[in-house]
Formats: C-alpha cells, structure tokens, sequence
C-alpha cells in the first residue's frame, strides 16, 4: 500500500492531465476484473525501560496485530494512446466493503510507469493492474536470451527494481513471473518484497490473471512492522471480446 500511495504521489506531481477532456471521450475499451484483496499486519514495540501505566516501568517487547479484506470489481476504460504510446485510462473500482473507489484517470506505460490524477483515489489492488496495461508491456525487443526483462524506477523517496520472466508462451497466452523490490528512505525507511504470477495475453495484450503476494518491513524508533498483503484479480468482461 505504501508504494502505491508514494508512486503516485511522485508521480503525479509531474504531470496535468487533461481530464475534462477524457472525461468526454468515449472509451475505446472495457475491461472489467474481479478481484480480491487481503492484509494483515504485526507491530512490535520494545517497551522496556519505557513507563507505562500506574508509572510502572515495562521490559520486553509488546505486539500488536490486525487485519482486513475486501472483494468486488474493478473497472477499466480505456481512452486513448498519447503519442508517447502513454495509455490513458479511467479506473474505478466497486468493493463489498470500504475499498470503493470512484473513477480516476491515469496514464500508464509499457515500463510500468502510471502517473494518476492527485485528487483521485486509486488503491494498491487498482494499482497491481493497471501498471500491465500499457502498450508493449510484453515487448519481445526488449527480453533477453531467457525471456527475461528488468525495469528499474527512481522517483523521491523510493526506489523499484522489477524482474519478469516469461515462464510459459503457448501462442501468446502467457505465464509471467514478476518478483520486484521497493525501497522506501527518510525518516522511516522500508523494503516491500512482491512475487507476483500474472497470467497474460499477448494478442490482446491485457492480463487475464494476477496473484500479488507482498510483505513490507519497516523500522522506527523503538518499532518495527511487517505488513502482508495478497491480491487476486481475474478477468470478467472486455469489449473487445466479440471483435477480435
């Protein structure tokens, strides 16, 4: 979640997009993914030497531990392609629970790159898919020998290595295997560690599958917290579907 809210903080600061206008723009594809998501998370504290209450003075460490879930679907328009090849795109998505989240246009590119509107909202689960939308995602020009292509990303405040390797082709329907590293500076530096196995179609070039494991470890003064998250996204409907 961390990464999701500092990429496009970064992000997104760089760019104005030109939204009155997409919003008018009828959309030259739908896509519409189910999805699930879960997280839980562990906080240590190391209360010894610390008061407490009464003025007692505690030793150890305490824990302390939580969790949430939701599912629902995710929406995807797609607007048009910049000249940059930039996809420009409206997501939303639609939870069971809290997660909702009305539209936001984005612009994503084969590197991964997605540079949001600020105003929007866009969770991380939103996040795990539109970054696979861009055009030449899979880019045979650029993989070497085993099929494997690395991207690296430095923005303020974090940086992502991605590595994806594409573990099976039978005529374009593919298997790929991401494991990426963010690491996060500052005041309360942080690594999250994600393996991801994203099922993809090349001739339509959109994942159909992706299942997201993530763990992030951060330290503080006195602290220290690891964060486990899991997505799962499935594709239902794309408009392109009867009109290949």
């Amino acid at each position: 979640m961390r990464e999701a809210l500092s990429r496009l903080a970064a992000l997104a600061a760089l760019f104005v997009l030109p939204l009155s206008a997409n919003a008018q723009t009828k959309p030259l594809r739908h896509l519409v993914y189910a999805f699930t998501w879960g997280t839980t998370s562990n906080l240590q504290m190391q209360n010894s030497g610390m008061t407490q209450n009464g003025g007692t003075t505690g030793s150890g460490m305490s824990d302390f531990g939580g969790g949430t879930q939701d599912r629902g679907t995710i929406t995807v328009d797609v607007l048009r392609e910049q000249q940059d090849r930039g996809l420009v795109i409206s997501v939303s998505e639609q939870a069971h629970g809290q997660r909702s989240a009305p539209a936001t246009t984005c612009v994503v590119f084969g590197n991964t790159n997605v540079i949001c509107d600020s105003n929007g909202k866009v969770n991380a689960e939103e996040l795990a898919l539109v970054r696979l939308l861009g055009a030449a995602f899979v880019d045979p020009a650029q993989l070497d020998a085993k099929r494997h292509r690395q991207v690296s990303q430095n923005a303020p405040g974090f940086t992502t290595v991605s590595d994806f390797v594409i573990a099976q082709n039978a005529a374009g329907v593919m298997t790929i295997v991401e494991t990426r590293t963010v690491t996060g500076t500052g005041s309360r530096p942080y690594t999250r560690n994600v393996t991801a196995t994203i099922g993809y179609d090349f001739n339509k070039t959109i994942p159909t599958t992706i299942n997201e494991d993530a763990i992030e470890r951060s330290e503080g003064v006195n602290q220290y917290r690891v964060v486990k998250s899991q997505t799962t996204l499935q594709l239902e409907g794309d408009s392109m579907a009867a009109h290949p």
